[in-house]
């Protein structure tokens, strides 16, 4: 196989070099580590058993109609709100409700002294939320696994409005995100930056991608697909519904589904949190071949372009808002300063990424049922 890579691509240190590949299906060349040919849409095996782990011993008997599946790290300040709206659900089905811990702080006492209904699965190490939330489905018992955060509130109608979608023929449905933390600046610049596609506004309709933290999927979906992708949070779920849609499987989209997000509001946190999202962003491209991959393969062109990045996104978010939700620029113009500064960090983590190989997850044993 011969390489097929620019001369500029070998200024990378890590060496990440792009080869051509031939679809051992169709028999097109396409560059690789692309998980799809781009003709006939057939997978690489070998990367994808690696990205997406198999989720061995999952439960089949679905003696609850759902389990709702929350990954917590540190949510000592947010998870009474999460859990008490949860088990305040109009709901008339049953369910259970399943928290994937790896907290240092009190997080896994207060679920165990307050909550005692819930299923707690607490980890010594910090875990990130993909081998988290892969833990907890094959503990799952339900017919359908509903995903939030464990700084989410959820409304009562929420399992109900997941359930009647996922019963009119929709495996995968989600819901929009509404800010949980309006008082806080920094709180509402972190909410333009991650959900202006998910506004509670518009009528449903199909979509490639939704977050995590609203989200519902026929049990079905991860025996046939494996499991959440373990090395790329906070983009793990980008790149699992980025799998389903190469494969024909859309999303269901309900902005009348939602939830309300506690953000991050201190300047620390929420920049920390953008420059890693543009770090795994430029290394989800790399795998996918998607709009923006000619930056993240190519690190030279990523540094050229990052001074302009910032305000490329920044008019593209706020023409999203004027158009949809122009009351939440009119109240909140103060947020739009403290998000084009957030936005700088995640130019800085693109390029950090598009300096880096694309990440590859050596699998080992697969995800068994544990306890």
């Amino acid at each position: 196989m011969r390489p097929t890579s620019p001369r500029f691509w070998r200024f990378n240190r890590e060496r990440y070099t792009l080869t051509g590949a031939q679809c051992a299906n169709c028999g097109e060349r396409f560059l690789t580590p692309r998980l799809i040919c781009p003709q006939c849409h057939s997978e690489i095996e070998q990367v994808a058993r690696d990205v997406f782990p198999t989720l061995a011993g999952m439960k089949e008997e679905n003696p609850v109609s759902v389990t709702v599946l929350i990954p917590s790290y540190n949510a000592a300040g947010t998870i009474r709100g999460t859990l008490s709206s949860l088990l305040a659900q109009d709901f008339d089905e049953s369910y259970e409700i399943i928290v994937v811990d790896s907290s240092s702080d009190e997080t896994p006492r207060i679920i165990a002294s307050e909550f005692p209904t819930v299923h707690l699965i607490h980890l010594d190490q910090q875990t990130d939320p993909g081998t988290a939330r892969n833990l907890g489905i094959v503990q799952a018992a339900g017919e359908i696994i509903a995903c939030i955060d464990a700084d989410c509130i959820a409304p009562p109608d929420w399992l109900k409005r997941m359930m009647a979608a996922q019963r009119a023929d929709h495996e995968v449905v989600g819901g929009a995100v509404e800010n949980g933390n309006s008082e806080s600046v920094i709180a509402w610049a972190g909410y333009l930056g991650e959900f202006r596609e998910w506004l509670p506004v518009g009528k449903p309709r199909l979509v490639n991608h939704v977050p995590t933290c609203n989200i519902s999927y026929n049990r079905s979906i991860f025996a046939r697909f494996g499991g959440f992708p373990t090395e790329f949070y906070p983009q793990e779920d980008l790149l699992f519904h980025w799998r389903l849609s190469q494969h024909g499987v859309p999303i269901w989209f309900d902005p009348n589904t939602r939830v309300r997000h506690v953000h991050r509001s201190t300047w620390r946190a929420y920049n920390r949190h953008l420059r890693r999202i543009g770090r795994i962003t430029a290394r989800v491209l790399k795998l996918t071949g998607d709009e923006g991959v000619f930056l993240a393969r190519s690190p030279v062109l990523a540094l050229l372009a990052a001074p302009v990045l910032p305000l490329v996104k920044w008019l593209r978010t706020v023409g999203v808002f004027m158009s949809q939700q122009p009351d939440v620029l009119r109240e909140h113009t103060l947020a739009l300063a403290p998000f084009l500064v957030g936005l700088c960090a995640w130019a800085m983590g693109f390029v950090e990424g598009a300096w880096s190989p694309p990440l590859r997850v050596s699998q080992g044993e697969p995800i068994c049922q544990t306890g």
